[in-house]
């Protein structure tokens, strides 16, 4: 059914104002007649008997988590008119960090990375670990303290396929913005390090104000994209952040924690130590900033990473995938890659630059 403004939701809550589709259902922004408390509503679509009682159980799991930066919901319905669950949970008037993309100051985005790294952090270390899947500024939203909260967390891969079942519509174009190259292969599974992906490139986002890899995701950086750059108004500090979460392999990316960590150092002015291993591919865009800029960066990460490098300790936390998804192994024989680019790189190293130009303008 479609709903409309002074609808009585379950007869109690009154739709006050559409806020917008979000994943798998509607926000609208409510009245609760026995409180008079304005609340937000996520409405999902219809599911049937086995998805209901599939949503509660994992409602009853998410009730549990209680962080700073994560939207906690207070209460999960069905309404009996159409059997749709919903949501009910603090309603936050500033909206999502969304819309500011591309306004935002550098310690208004430091806040952003230090606010949802945390938030990570604390889903990343549940047992098992909830990883979101689904990080992007429409899922940030800034609560009433002003703080940056994660919201729609704790919707497994299951449920994710049960909805999208039961939607009448999805909209992924969005959603595929935001996810990382391991994404795109034909045995996707869903690890910690793919939702640190999904941050950088909504820290892109919101400090460029237009979307990395031209809105196609890590798809572009399977076949060979280079990672894009903030402009140099930005730090090479944040610069960096946001190359290494993007950087091309999961194992290469920098943990949750690590980034929650880094950007407490920034914004409370202390020296700041990178505790993660820079890959050949950022720490080779951050020489060339450097050198562009005729000037040596102010940690000087590829220069002299011994003085504020720390050794990072060699784990594979930031690959532990969810239960419902398995692992990914590192130390597995890597996927061959059907990319052409090599053996055209090794045919036209052996060729004259003559031969060259006339074998591009007969590929032409």
């Amino acid at each position: 059914m479609q709903y409309s403004e002074g609808y009585l939701l379950d007869k109690r809550y009154r739709l006050e104002r559409y806020v917008g589709g979000g994943s798998f259902g509607e926000v609208w922004v409510v009245m609760d007649q026995e409180t008079d408390l304005e609340l937000a509503v996520k409405i999902y679509s219809a599911m049937d008997e086995k998805g209901l009682e599939d949503f509660k159980k994992e409602f009853q799991l998410s009730f549990e988590l209680n962080h700073t930066n994560l939207l906690h919901a207070n209460y999960l319905g069905v309404n009996e008119e159409d059997r749709r669950p919903y949501l009910v949970m603090p309603f936050c008037p500033d909206g999502s960090v969304s819309k500011d993309a591309g306004e935002m100051d550098e310690t208004r985005l430091w806040r952003f990375l230090r606010d949802t790294s945390a938030g990570l952090a604390y889903l990343h270390a549940q047992n098992p670990p909830i990883i979101h899947q689904d990080i992007k500024p429409d899922n940030i939203l800034i609560a009433k303290s002003g703080d940056y909260v994660i919201t729609d967390f704790g919707i497994s891969k299951q449920l994710r396929q049960s909805l999208r079942k039961s939607a009448l519509s999805l909209n992924s174009a969005g959603a595929i913005s935001y996810m990382g190259p391991e994404r795109f292969s034909k045995n996707f599974q869903a690890v910690k390090a793919s939702d640190i992906w999904s941050l950088g490139a909504s820290l892109y986002e919101l400090a460029v104000g237009d979307l990395p890899f031209c809105g196609m995701g890590g798809s572009l950086q399977k076949q060979g994209a280079d990672l894009p750059e903030l402009p140099t108004d930005f730090s090479d500090k944040l610069n960096m952040v946001c190359l290494s979460c993007m950087a091309k392999e999961p194992w290469n990316r920098p943990t949750a924690a690590q980034l929650r960590d880094y950007a407490a150092q920034v914004l409370d002015n202390k020296e700041t130590v990178i505790t993660w291993s820079l890959s050949d591919e950022v720490a080779a865009a951050m020489k060339k900033r450097e050198e562009e800029r005729g000037q040596a960066s102010e940690e000087q990460p590829v220069a002299a990473p011994e003085a504020i490098v720390e050794e990072p300790e060699a784990t594979t936390d930031n690959l532990v995938a969810s239960d419902d998804s398995g692992f990914l192994d590192p130390n597995a024989p890597k996927e061959e890659k059907s990319s052409p680019w090599g053996l055209v790189g090794s045919i036209l190293a052996g060729l004259a630059a003559g031969c060259i130009v006339g074998l591009l303008f007969l590929d032409l």
